[in-house]
């Protein structure tokens, strides 16, 4: 049976968002609702019903009428559950609807607006995700409801015209109700967006559409009600019923495809082979949802004083939902959570505690400690990092540090031999923090820690905030050493004119000025002169940094210096380097960036 070429799927994915008791659970039933139920529907349902928190997110494959086959993604609004929202905002294939209540004061609906549509644009950077925005509870306000919700829109497409294609019909909705104007105005108006979707859409293998057929009944037949997941080689029996000579490597083309359009999911296994969840909606709502659950739902007993999620509390919590060992997988698959020892499980969206002050004091010989640092701060006000952004990093440090860090909801401390690091994030979650020390003077091993720590920051958010443009700031030193509440920092800007000039930069709040080198190096000693860190002069050290301020950072994230880019283009050269931290007389090989003006045209 030939299973190559390509097909087209005639359905899009539709991701309902905003915040708790929107009205997004009650809209996606009345979209769903053919015109003779609707009919009474209409005059049957009861004007106060109460509340039902969707718990994570409620994937379903619904007819919407006069729009088709639509694969719905209602996600919960409770601030627990945004840490896995972000691994399903793939704006592919997808269309966006953001309910707000029109009921809310003015203020309170541009910050959740605002919010939402910052969360989309954190998740995407491939293209410009179409959003339509709708107020809800419309039979609550007066005759100014639709003037509000015209300037929210109005506000809201001004603010986010170069990231989002925001829909310019004003939608006032009562959620409840079916066969209202504003409603079908909606129908149609998904009915055009799914037309222009699909004339953009990536064709798909043909044997995706003959698994999608089997899916229910291999749900069925092939694997426990409690857990539908199969193992890689099941999965594969089972796709040799569609075609027994069925080609491995388009089976899991194929399978990442269907994971795209939200019809299972296509969990890779660093050092296995993959699973296969047939019912994503099972992990989304029997998992995380209970995971990630807030007060309402049954997981205040998971939490320790300490908080540790113990194995045997797992077991006892999801004993009825999966295979614990099969769903602890699961959670260290996708970065949720981690253990040491396979019996305590730390799961930072769940920390609770705020770093104490006591855990980041003066040194016993503070002359001799060396600090210095960097900040990762959001661009603009259409910026942010994802929810899932700094529970990422913590679950990185625990993976890929040789000595377990200590980890709070706003922080991280971090040790290797002769040097401690924090990592902390701002109050308001803009910004993120990174000082290193060293009570030795251990200067390369903060120069060390500090990229690895950056490594870590710029990895997470190319998984879970690839939308979001970051710029790299400079830590005040001695703001750093005198311990002060608050993070002071220099822009990029200040350190190159700087740089270029006498090597002093003046912080106007402070009202001191600081040595460059203090700044990126922790200072230079005599014998650094001429090797520098790692084996270029200082000099040198400080351009390949220049230059790595402008560059492109994974697939979709920007790391950029204001103004620094202009008239330049940047290439690179192999050249050797002499090893100035080790015994031996290897030379490597390492790539050296070059700034080349860009030629006029």
């Amino acid at each position: 049976m030939k299973q190559t070429g390509g097909v087209k799927v005639d359905r899009f994915k539709l991701c309902l968002c905003g915040p708790q008791e929107a009205g997004k659970s009650t809209l996606v039933e009345s979209l769903q609702t053919g015109p003779f139920i609707a009919f009474f529907r209409d005059r049957i349902t009861p004007g106060d019903q109460p509340h039902e928190p969707t718990p994570g997110v409620n994937v379903r494959t619904t007819n919407i009428p006069g729009v088709g086959q639509v694969s719905v993604w209602d996600f919960a609004g409770q601030s627990e559950y945004l840490v896995t929202h972000s691994m399903f905002m793939d704006a592919e294939n997808t269309i966006f609807i953001v309910l707000y209540n029109i009921m809310d004061d003015i203020h309170t609906q541009k910050k959740k607006v605002h919010w939402w549509l910052c969360f989309i644009k954190s998740c995407n950077t491939k293209s410009k995700p179409y959003v339509i925005l709708v107020a809800s509870h419309a039979d609550q306000t007066d005759t100014g409801g639709r003037q509000r919700a015209s300037f929210i829109l109005e506000l809201m497409t001004s603010t986010f015209k170069d990231h989002l294609n925001i829909s310019d019909e004003v939608f006032l909705l009562d959620c409840r109700k079916t066969r209202k104007t504003d409603m079908r105005r909606l129908k149609d108006l998904l009915a055009r967006l799914k037309t222009t979707l699909l004339e953009h859409q990536r064709d798909i293998p043909k044997l995706c559409a003959e698994i999608l057929k089997r899916l229910p009944k291999w749900a069925k037949e092939k694997c426990s009600p409690k857990c539908p997941v199969l193992q890689w080689a099941e999965y594969k029996e089972a796709a040799k019923e569609i075609d027994r000579f069925v080609d491995e490597d388009l089976l899991k083309t194929s399978s990442q495809y269907l994971a795209h359009l939200g019809e299972i999911l296509f969990v890779p296994l660093q050092n296995a082979d993959p699973i296969i969840v047939l019912k994503p909606n099972w992990l989304y709502t029997n998992v995380f949802g209970k995971v990630m659950a807030p007060e309402n739902f049954p997981i205040q007993h998971l939490r320790t004083v300490n908080d540790i999620v113990m194995k045997e509390e797992i077991q006892r919590v999801f004993q009825d939902v999966a295979d614990v060992d099969l769903l602890i997988t699961l959670l260290q698959e996708f970065q949720l959570c981690h253990s040491f020892d396979g019996q305590e499980f730390i799961i930072p969206g769940l920390l609770t505690k705020t770093m104490p002050p006591d855990k980041w004091q003066p040194t016993a010989n503070p002359t001799k400690t060396v600090y210095f640092g960097k900040q990762v701060q959001c661009a603009d006000t259409t910026d942010m990092f994802s929810s899932a952004f700094f529970p990422r990093v913590q679950t990185r440090l625990m993976r890929e540090l040789k000595n377990r860090p200590l980890l709070w909801r706003d922080g991280a401390k971090c040790f290797d031999i002769n040097v401690e690091s924090l990592i902390k994030l701002s109050p308001d979650g803009r910004a993120v923090n990174i000082c290193v020390r060293s009570e030795q003077g251990d200067k390369p091993s903060c120069r060390q820690m500090l990229e690895t720590m950056e490594n870590i920051l710029i990895n997470a958010l190319d998984d879970v905030s690839p939308g979001t443009t970051a710029e790299e700031w400079v830590l005040s030193a001695r703001a750093l050493r005198e311990h002060r509440e608050e993070f002071y920092s220099y822009s990029m800007d200040q350190i190159n004119k700087a740089f270029s000039e006498d090597g002093i930069v003046y912080h106007e709040i402070l009202g001191f000025i600081e040595d460059v080198d203090d700044l990126l190096y922790g200072g230079r000693d005599d014998d650094e002169e001429k090797q520098g860190a790692v084996g270029y002069t200082v000099q040198q050290t400080f351009q390949t940094q220049r230059v790595n301020q402008i560059n492109v950072r994974g697939t979709g994230n920007v790391v950029i210096t204001p103004g620094d880019t202009d008239g330049l283009c940047v290439t690179t050269e192999t050249r050797t380097r002499y090893s100035s931290d080790t015994d031996t007389d290897t030379d490597t090989e390492m790539p050296v960036v070059n700034v080349i003006p860009e030629l006029e045209m």
